[in-house]
């Protein structure tokens, strides 16, 4: 709309000056506004760097993109959940230094977002310019506060003895196994701590394919892992990596386990076979397999579906 208003003020310039100066005037300084513009988006540098509002999320939240320059831009931000595969396309249009929503989500995990096809105008709206968008920071929906059935997955796989302390419970933990003489002591909750029973290798291993499903397993792995490092119990974390092998990772914790559950894309690789695989790999140990695949087993082998 702005260059045509324009090209109509140009011309209607033009016809006047046949019959008096100051139409020429007018012409030549509107000649001398497009100059100045067109100069102005050719000469600007072609990139555009792209910042996040926020870059830990809460599953509901939407995820804010912010573009730098004073450019008017338009193009596409794909945005894909990598442990869902759950993908949108959003059309937009941002005024210079921009502010723009992606839709809200409903699943934990990280976030690759693309820039594609986006073009700049100068001021008049003539001339565009492709633009390059950029980010050099990632967004991660964090998964939900651990809930009690976590607890009852640690404690099926490791067991219990007698209590050997006690600690002071955390915000939103299920208040299980009270120590009631210290609780009534302090005045606020404290939960009897055990050394684990079994012993051997512990592994944690994630494939859960594509969809909500895959959001509730990410999350229960990703709360096991932190149980099992607040308790101090040992365990290693497997993933599928290529299209027969697996990528192991000694001696986890639960901020290696978060990385590369949330931000790596595993549902490329789901089968039956793999857990097959994995306990012909692992000699000696536990496996707890978070996987929709269940038609192998082992009695090493504890399965967690999800459902």
């Amino acid at each position: 709309m702005r260059a045509v208003i324009f090209w109509l003020c140009f011309a209607a310039a033009l016809i006047s000056g046949f019959f008096t100066v100051i139409g020429l005037y007018i012409a030549a300084g509107l000649l001398a506004v497009l100059i100045a513009a067109v100069t102005e988006n050719l000469a600007e540098d072609y990139k555009v760097k792209v910042s996040y509002e926020k870059l830990f999320l809460h599953k509901g939240e939407a995820p804010a993109v912010i573009f730098s320059g004073k450019k008017r831009l338009r193009g596409t931000v794909l945005c894909e959940n990598l442990v869902t595969g759950e993908r949108s396309a959003n059309v937009v249009d941002i005024k210079g230094g921009g502010r723009y929503e992606l839709p809200a989500q409903d699943n934990c995990g990280g976030l690759l977002i693309r820039f594609m096809s986006f073009r700049r105008s100068d001021l008049l709206g003539i001339t565009k310019r492709t633009a390059v968008c950029y980010a050099e920071e990632s967004i991660t929906v964090l998964p939900d506060p651990i809930g009690a059935e976590i607890y009852d997955i640690a404690e099926a796989a490791v067991g219990e003895n007698e209590p050997d302390g006690a600690r002071e419970a955390r915000p939103d933990e299920p208040l299980r196994r009270v120590n009631l003489k210290l609780t009534h002591r302090f005045g606020k909750p404290y939960l009897n701590t055990y050394t684990p029973e079994r012993t051997g290798d512990l592994w944690l291993y994630a494939d859960y394919g594509a969809g909500d499903r895959a959001g509730i397993l990410a999350e229960q792995i990703c709360g096991l892992a932190q149980v099992l490092t607040e308790q101090g119990i040992d365990y290693g974390l497997a993933v599928p990596c290529g299209e027969d092998g697996f990528k192991f990772i000694e001696n986890a914790d639960s901020e290696a386990v978060m990385s590369e559950v949330l931000r790596f894309p595993m549902y490329k690789q789901v089968g039956d076979g793999f857990l097959e695989k994995l306990c012909g790999r692992i000699d000696d140990g536990r496996i707890i397999a978070f996987s929709r695949k269940t038609g192998f087993s082992d009695e090493r082998l504890t399965v967690i579906d999800g459902g």
